[in-house]
């Protein structure tokens, strides 16, 4: 898809976003954020692991429903097709997908920026980080149309344990760590990180590195 003409590369890039169903990812954002803007500061109340209900903003959740809106563009109803192609269409795929996430940052900080200090916008993306890695697992395991399951299973612990026997966040609360706290960025990373390699690991690829194993193996031993 890259390497064809200027006319004939735009339209691939079209047929792509159509496929990928970008209008009503792009409308689910624009819900998103005017939900953030209207109703962020109203607080949600979850049950807590000490006694009464933890209350929790509703835009410090904000950033799972834009990771999993974005992650989830990548499933299309050619689905298995897409798992077999080759170098030009995966390029076209990472593009999109860092396209996709750079513009829910956007959109998240511009939403905010007259809303909230620094500290939450840091906060917010940082949850957008971590939310679009486990999104990305859950998609690689279970399919893109799924990739919300990850990112829902956090809330439990995030809403349940937050607080630790003397009263405080724990370390790995993300949601309410300050927007520099570096154990959850260190969480931002890694989810990142492994989101990443969880993409790349085609199931091709997977098989490639089956046989390539096999082959070595049998190698040593016939040696």
């Amino acid at each position: 898809m890259l390497d064809l003409p200027g006319p004939d590369r735009r339209e691939s890039w079209i047929r792509y976003l159509r496929a990928h169903r970008f209008r009503g990812i792009a409308v689910g954002w624009a819900v998103v954020v005017a939900c953030d803007v209207a109703f962020g500061s109203a607080r949600l109340a979850f049950p807590f692991s000490g006694s009464g209900a933890s209350a929790t903003p509703l835009r410090h959740e904000i950033p799972l429903a834009l990771a999993v809106l974005t992650v989830g563009g990548l499933g299309s109803a050619m689905e298995s097709l897409e798992e077999a192609a080759g170098r030009g269409f995966r390029r076209v795929e990472i593009s999109c997908l860092v396209g996709a996430v750079s513009v829910s940052a956007l959109l998240l900080a511009a939403g905010e920026a007259f809303l909230s200090p620094m500290d939450t916008v840091l906060l917010l993306l940082r949850g957008l980080l971590i939310w679009v890695g486990l999104a990305l697992l859950s998609g690689r395991a279970w399919g893109w149309r799924f990739s919300w399951i990850l990112p829902l299973v956090t809330l439990f612990p995030l809403t349940y344990w937050q607080i630790d026997g003397l009263g405080r966040f724990r370390w790995w609360d993300w949601t309410d760590q300050p927007g520099s706290a570096i154990p959850c960025w260190g969480i931002a990373v890694g989810s990142v990180l492994a989101g990443g390699i969880a993409t790349a690991l085609t199931p091709w690829r997977v098989n490639r590195l089956r046989r390539a194993i096999r082959r070595n193996r049998r190698h040593a031993e016939g040696n």
